[in-house]
């Protein structure tokens, strides 16, 4: 038994405060959740706790009086501090300050995302405004490890990190403790990237209880699904399996909403933890449907590694017990050919064709070649065991033995996926079959239900470009288009996505009104278009959430350039109005620039990278983005993924980020905060110099390097734009604040309160030195 370990387990179910006015933003499965993985640790086949009193359980309810929602950010923080309390207890008695062995932090509820890597949890009492009612989990998890208090750590996080927080994360209120010596493993997961949603299912085999996705499928690997070749479920295997099993418990509408996360952030998976050991894999019920002319034909079905057939005769309906991996089920009297994946129980329809499997002897080759046709695809090979063989971006050529193999292809967050069985007879894959198209704020184009947005567009920006022709060759144009779409194949009818929309200069005079001054259409998924010609410049998007504040975002109008910006509002299945998060995308191009279908999707793609900070800069990429670049918005992009790709590896040659600047500042000036921003990086010291600002960058990263750069000039960023940006919040890759005045001076007083350890990168002004990047 594990005596020695402890848990903090926090479920919270009612939000009253954080939803829209009159509603509440209650959850169904956090208290659920919270059982059931106190129902694993007290199994002497999974966590072994000897004791319930080794762990600590926080769940929603409501104060003896019904008029507050519990647990509050004090009581949470008051188990973690009990932790240090017994390290303080130990360390009077001359016993060292080790609390025990491993330590397990499960929390279920909202939640939102400051940064990379970090995950914060709303308290019940939370609302829209008041974003200190939260605690910072990985701030808890990081004060922890300095501290030593256990040698290796869990930290399991089943909570969305799409919603909009203008405050600061509340960090640990404890001074720090540095431990003589690092822990020994880690293992960090959440059920969804910033800043998508995690979801929540019934669950059959529990009754049909409420949990979230991501609890279950963390759940099933523990008790074997993700169990090794050797029946252990290690740091490695529980990670392998959680990224290829989050999305099988998925309805269609999920695995089509871009919103959702279909894998999850796994921070840090050490192959050293043991969850368990001798635990066998379970096996789920599979049906196979083939159609009427393969019943009573030879069936072959593949799996393993090395692979290995088992033959039978095929039926209309066949059930399996299969454990979890990759399989290929075959009937070449039918010519059916067709790959699958275990995760969960699952009927599947066997209707794809294919050459017989013709086996090979153990160590033969045979080249896999995959093109998605899209210099910004990501391209995973999984094997049989969900284990990680081979990766790539843009396209892979890759030696591979006789063997069943999964292709994940991921563009911009649309997933495709394919199981194959490798041979010498296996046809060459086509693009279309192993990839999805990226989803895109601009309008879709080539579809018939979308083409009077796409018409309208072409119109609006054939008026810029006529504007920026006509003009002195001093002035730019700025087109805004704001448009609604469902996640549904049924459009939504009476939504407004202009309202409250508009655009102001430095002095905040309305510049664009899309309630006023705009082609609004209202049939199908309805959409505005307006069109400015504007002196070159600072100017101000601005858009009220609903129910919510406004918000403010940088739009830096250049000479000769047309600045376009695209405002999306979604609206969910099931729902009547549009998401409060907006969603924005900026495009630029010159009057001689007509509109670049192929383009603008590597741009919208390489938007959505950056926003999610991953790697994807391929040879192909480079040349566009960077190399060749003739888009500010692409170099912009392309300069801050090569930053994110150095941050992922110190050694990374980022060379061009000189030839990308040099470049921008041909085409935009060097005045540009932006290019500014990236200026700071480069190592040609005459691209690091600019003049004092003039309004925020357009880039949430950008604000970052300039904030790292004022440490050596104050005067580089002016105090009032300090107090403008104050209430920022994390809509990445775009920088967004909030405007109203009692959200900022709300944000001041958080950053006051915050520790002066954790403020990073701060050097604002004289009279406001609280400010973080």
């Amino acid at each position: 038994m594990n005596a020695d370990d402890r848990a903090i387990l926090i479920g919270i179910n009612h939000y009253p405060q954080l939803g829209e006015p009159g509603a509440d933003a209650n959850l169904q499965g956090p208290a659920n959740d919270v059982d059931a993985v106190k129902a694993w640790l007290m199994d002497p086949n999974g966590g072994a706790f000897a004791s319930e009193d080794q762990i600590q359980v926080i769940k929603s309810r409501l104060t003896e009086a019904g008029d507050t929602a519990l647990p509050t950010t004090d009581e949470i923080e008051t188990a973690f501090g009990r932790l240090n309390a017994i390290a303080r207890q130990n360390q009077a008695q001359r016993r060292g300050l080790r609390v025990g062995r491993r330590l397990y932090i499960f929390v279920s509820g909202h939640g939102f995302s400051p940064g990379r890597e970090r995950g914060c949890l709303f308290a019940a009492n939370a609302s829209a405004t008041l974003g200190t009612f939260n605690v910072h989990a990985t701030g808890w998890l990081n004060w922890l490890q300095d501290a030593g208090y256990f040698r290796e750590f869990v930290l399991w996080m089943d909570c969305c990190m799409n919603r909009v927080s203008f405050l600061q994360p509340r960090d640990p209120q404890l001074s720090p403790v540095q431990a003589t010596d690092p822990p020994a493993a880690t293992f960090v997961a959440f059920a969804a990237q910033r800043p998508l949603k995690a979801i929540e299912i019934g669950i059959p085999e529990d009754g049909d209880k409420i949990h979230g996705a991501f609890t279950w499928a963390l759940l099933q690997g523990l008790r074997g699904a993700a169990s090794d070749a050797n029946g252990r479920v290690t740091g490695r295997s529980l990670a392998d399996w959680l990224r290829n099993a989050l999305c099988a418990r998925m309805t269609p509408a999920h695995l089509r909403d871009g919103d959702v996360a279909k894998e999850p952030e796994i921070v840090q998976e050490d192959a050293g933890l043991i969850f368990a050991r001798g635990v066998p894999p379970p096996r789920y019920t599979v049906t196979l449907t083939l159609p009427p002319e393969a019943a009573g034909k030879p069936l072959r079905l593949w799996s393993g590694i090395p692979p290995r057939a088992e033959a039978m005769t095929a039926q209309p309906a066949m059930t399996l017990p299969l454990t979890p991996g990759l399989y290929v089920v075959e009937v070449p009297e039918a010519g059916l050919r067709q790959g699958f994946e275990v995760t969960n129980n699952v009927s599947i329809a066997i209707t794809a064709t294919g050459p017989p499997v013709t086996p090979a002897p153990d160590g033969t080759m045979f080249p896999l070649d995959i093109d998605p046709a899209d210099p910004a695809a990501e391209i995973f090979v999984i094997d049989s065991r969900f284990s990680l063989v081979d990766n790539g971006m843009s396209k892979l050529s890759t030696p591979l033995p006789f063997g069943l193999f999964k292709i994940k292809t991921r563009i911009g967050r649309s997933l495709a996926q394919h199981v194959i069985l490798l041979d010498s007879g296996r046809p060459p894959l086509p693009a279309a079959q192993i990839a999805k198209p990226a989803s895109s704020v601009l309008p879709p184009v080539g579809l018939p239900e979308d083409g009077a947005q796409e018409r309208d567009r072409q119109t609006a920006l054939a008026t810029a470009l006529r504007l920026l022709r006509e003009g002195d060759g001093k002035q730019a144009t700025l087109m805004v288009m704001a448009r609604a779409a469902s996640s549904t194949e049924v459009p939504q009818r009476n939504i407004a996505p202009w309202r409250d929309v508009q655009v102001v200069d430095a002095d905040d005079n309305l510049v664009i009104s899309m309630e006023r001054g705009s082609a609004r259409h209202t049939d199908a998924d309805s959409h505005a278009c307006a069109v400015q010609a504007v002196p070159p410049g600072v100017y101000y998007l601005r858009q009220k959430v609903d129910n919510g504040p406004v918000i403010e975002q940088s739009l830096i109008a250049c000479e000769s350039w047309g600045l376009e910006a695209y405002v999306l509002r979604r609206t969910q299945p099931g729902e009547h109005a549009p998401s409060a998060r907006p969603r924005v995308s900026l495009m630029m191009r010159r009057p001689d620039q007509q509109p670049d279908a192929a383009l603008e999707k590597i741009i919208e793609t390489a938007r959505l990278a950056l926003a999610d900070e991953r790697r994807i800069l391929s040879a192909e990429l480079e040349d566009i983005l960077l190399r060749n670049c003739t888009n500010p918005i692409g170099g912009l992009i392309g300069g801050h993924l090569l930053l994110v790709e150095r941050e992922r590896d110190p050694g990374r040659d980022i060379s061009l980020l000189d030839v990308v600047v040099t470049r921008l500042r041909k085409l935009v000036g060097d005045s540009h905060p932006d290019v500014a921003a990236l200026g700071q990086q480069c190592a040609t010291a005459s691209l690091r110099r600019f003049a004092p600002l003039t309004g925020p960058p357009m880039f949430q990263r950008s604000w970052k390097l300039l904030v790292a750069a004022a440490q050596r000039r104050e005067d580089w960023i002016p105090e009032a734009m300090w107090r403008r940006v104050v209430a920022q919040t994390a809509l990445p890759p775009l920088m967004v604040w909030a405007a109203d005045d009692s959200l900022r001076q709300t944000a001041t007083e958080s950053l006051r309160a915050v520790p002066a350890r954790s403020l990073r990168a701060s050097v604002p002004p004289a009279g406001l030195r609280v400010l973080t990047a």
